[in-house]
């Protein structure tokens, strides 16, 4: 009973190797590596003996006999043992084939038959999460809520991928109607699970980019040439829409995005705790069907019709790209930041903003994902001034130069060279990333600098916590605002790329 929930709720902890990846070298290190695994076996065999138990129980039942009380005839013998089996083991060996054959096939035919009414997807605390996440930040946009009175929910609160863009204005009672304006397309980052895939090469990461967006949702990873799929539907074309008869919602794909525990969470992925998150339903992913080839009838699900090879697909990390159907979580568990995509899709100006939990400032997705398309797409990132980001830890020589951004040169031409070999040319066909980080130097406005003396993690305090007080919220939010206003300082530019210039200029 004590081992049982231990591995469940260390999957959720940042600690932990599921949820961190990051080891130690010291003996205490050692031992906290050990817990998780030992704790999770100790369960899996008491969970067995369990079921053995149970299952001649009813064997007994079945027999008339008592499962304590083994009939007194002699019992066959164990040769290699030299042993006489007693109590449970005896009613298995002494019952009828026939009726452990049918015993066997009545609990198959139970599970099955169950499994035909329970939707592995809403059947989850990932359903839970997705209803709270569409009603906090979804909820505050619908002017004219009609709220359930018990759960407080209204069903029109979510809205389509495809409906996100183009955007049109409000049409409104005097003039004529307008027309389309721009608006932001958006792409959201998620992570298709390879835990079991077939590429050795990826057998580190385990994981591979997934997006969704207005027009398509797919990965590069899902067929030789990919796979994607559309979001909004074709008229010629029946079951056209990816993710469901509707198509796949900005409620479920920021709520995917967002599913930080998950039983298989890519590179982070833990047998054991695969295996006792998944027992104990503690689960924040999301099956949907391969948009490559090999999901051609299932594409267009919003769930598993038949969920038991999913379920224990999940629960023995055998996730794969080949499968009908794919298991996505938080696009953290491949690339945090986004950034992977954005450099696939040749973007010139990309701006990051890093909130991660970051307290000694190793810059782990940064590096992660600059390691990525490096070794994927062949196109290197360099930081020409640097990275002056520290610390709280720092010296105060140290933190007095700190800054809360570097500026990186996306080497797109050597992947894509201009036509002419003109040094001009190549500037022009580069792309530049503008990395934001959180920081704290001790020079922040006095409310900042007073919760930060309160709280020695601000502002990397763990977002396991998802209860922000005001006082808390204020003061990330006012850090926010100090780094972007010195960020700007003495800018006199009109564009995102004068910005970008202007935060690549040394500081005094």
């Amino acid at each position: 009973g004590t081992s049982a929930p231990i591995p469940a709720l260390a999957g959720w902890s940042p600690k932990s190797v599921a949820g961190s990846g990051t080891t130690g070298t010291g003996l205490p290190s050692r031992l906290k590596r050990l817990i998780l695994p030992a704790a999770a076996g100790v369960f899996a065999a008491v969970l067995l003996l369990a079921t053995s138990w149970l299952t001649s129980a009813v064997l007994g039942a079945l027999q008339g006999v008592a499962v304590a009380r083994p009939p007194a005839p002699p019992a066959p013998q164990w040769p290699f043992l030299g042993v006489e089996p007693s109590g449970h083991v005896a009613v298995l060996l002494t019952s009828p084939p026939w009726l452990v054959l049918a015993v066997g096939a009545a609990l198959a035919l139970l599970g099955c038959a169950i499994a035909l009414l329970v939707n592995t997807n809403q059947f989850s605390l990932h359903a839970m999460y997705r209803a709270r996440l569409i009603r906090a930040y979804l909820g505050a946009s619908n002017g004219e809520p009609r709220r359930n009175p018990f759960t407080g929910f209204d069903e029109r609160d979510n809205i389509q991928m495809a409906d996100l863009w183009p955007n049109r204005p409000p049409v409104t009672s005097s003039g004529p109607a307008p027309g389309r304006r721009r608006s932001l397309f958006h792409v959201v980052n998620m992570a298709l699970n390879l835990v079991h895939g077939d590429r050795l090469a990826w057998q580190e990461r385990k994981a591979h980019s997934f997006t969704v967006s207005p027009l398509h949702a797919g990965s590069l990873a899902v067929g030789e040439e990919g796979g994607y799929r559309r979001t909004r539907s074709n008229p010629d074309v029946p079951h056209s829409r990816y993710g469901g008869a509707d198509g796949i919602s900005l409620g479920t794909a920021i709520t995917i995005s967002g599913a930080a525990a998950s039983p298989n969470m890519g590179y982070h992925s833990s047998p054991l705790v695969t295996f006792m998150m998944t027992i104990f339903n503690a689960r924040l992913g999301w099956w949907l069907g391969n948009p490559g080839p090999a999901g051609h009838d299932t594409f267009y699900l919003a769930n598993p019709r038949f969920p038991v090879r999913p379920i224990v697909a999940e629960a023995f990390g055998l996730t794969e790209r080949t499968s009908p159907y794919v298991y996505l979580s938080d696009g953290g568990h491949f690339d945090n930041l986004g950034l992977y995509e954005m450099v696939l899709r040749r973007c010139h100006l990309i701006v990051v903003s890093d909130g991660s939990c970051d307290a000694h400032c190793d810059l782990n997705d940064l590096g992660g994902s600059i390691r990525k398309i490096r070794a994927d797409l062949g196109i290197p990132i360099d930081f020409p001034g640097g990275i002056s980001i520290y610390p709280r830890s720092a010296d105060l020589a140290t933190l007095s130069r700190g800054l809360y951004w570097a500026v990186g040169r996306i080497r797109y031409s050597l992947v894509d060279p201009p036509p002419t070999d003109d040094p001009a040319a190549r500037d022009a066909r580069d792309g530049w990333l503008l990395y934001l980080k959180t920081a704290y130097y001790g020079s922040e406005p006095p409310d900042i600098y007073e919760y930060a003396r309160a709280n020695d993690q601000f502002p990397h305090e763990s977002t396991v916590d998802q209860f922000f007080t005001e006082s808390q919220f204020e003061s990330y939010r006012m850090l926010g605002l100090h780094a972007i206003t010195r960020l700007g300082a003495g800018f006199t530019g009109r564009s995102l790329d004068d910005l970008v210039r202007h935060a690549g200029a040394p500081r005094p």
